[in-house]
Formats: structure tokens, sequence, C-alpha cells
């Protein structure tokens, strides 16, 4: 082999990876700071703040546990439905899946018993889990 085609593979590498490098630069990270989850005036830490636990990086920019300032993080997870009838009659079912992040479990607990009171039918998945 020549050492002429490394010149070339490495321009066409550069073509390649270059738009790749201008889109994740728009990517910056995630901070606390610039997310809103409620209105003003309402305490935080018994409403819970939706943040992200896993999930891909293109998602919404929401504020992970290291980023929240409690000295603990609980991250509750809950999936759930209820039935209604809409305006033809046709029985649905309002499906809501919801990952919040809490201070304290007692909090994530309440939030999970009001939760699952309203949205029980189909039973769906629960959960407050330690992040931090």
């Amino acid at each position: 082999m020549s050492r002429t085609w490394r010149p070339a593979v490495a321009a066409t590498l550069k073509a390649k990876l270059l738009p790749i490098a201008v889109v994740l630069s728009f990517c910056g990270p995630a901070r606390a700071a610039d997310y809103t989850p409620v209105p003003a005036g309402e305490d935080l830490a018994i409403v819970g703040v939706p943040c992200r636990a896993g999930g891909p990086f293109w998602g919404p920019i929401l504020p992970t546990a290291e980023q929240l300032p409690w000295a603990s993080v609980w991250l509750g997870h809950f999936s759930g439905g209820r039935p209604y009838i809409d305006v033809y009659g046709q029985a649905l079912v309002d499906w809501r899946e919801e990952k919040l992040c809490f201070p304290s479990r007692a909090i994530c607990l309440d939030w999970i018993r009001e939760m699952r009171r309203a949205f029980h039918r189909p039973e769906g998945f629960w959960t407050c889990l330690l992040l931090r």
C-alpha cells in the first residue's frame, strides 16, 4: 500500500465527522437553574421536580439528581390509568406515566399514593428509587 491514501481517508473522515461535531456542540449540559418545573410560589419539595434519570441525550433538558440542591434525591416513577367515556360514548383509558424527583422518600410515597388513588384501573407500575 502506498502512503497517498491516508490524507484522502483523513479528509473523508473529517468531512463526515464535522457535521456530527457541530450538532453535538449545541447539546450543552443540562442545568437545574435553567428549568422551572412549577409556578412560582409552590414548594418544589412537595410538588416534585421533573428530572432525567437515564434516557436518550436528545430528550428534553431536565435536571439530573446531581444537579438538584437536596441532600438526597428520590426518583418517583408512576404509570397507571383510569377509564373515561369520551364525547362520542367510546370507553377510553387516560394513561399516565410520570417521573419526578423528591427530596425524601416520604414525600415520594405520598405522591405515589395520590397517583394510585386517581389512576388505578388498569393498574400500572410505581416505585420510589433512591438516586443519591
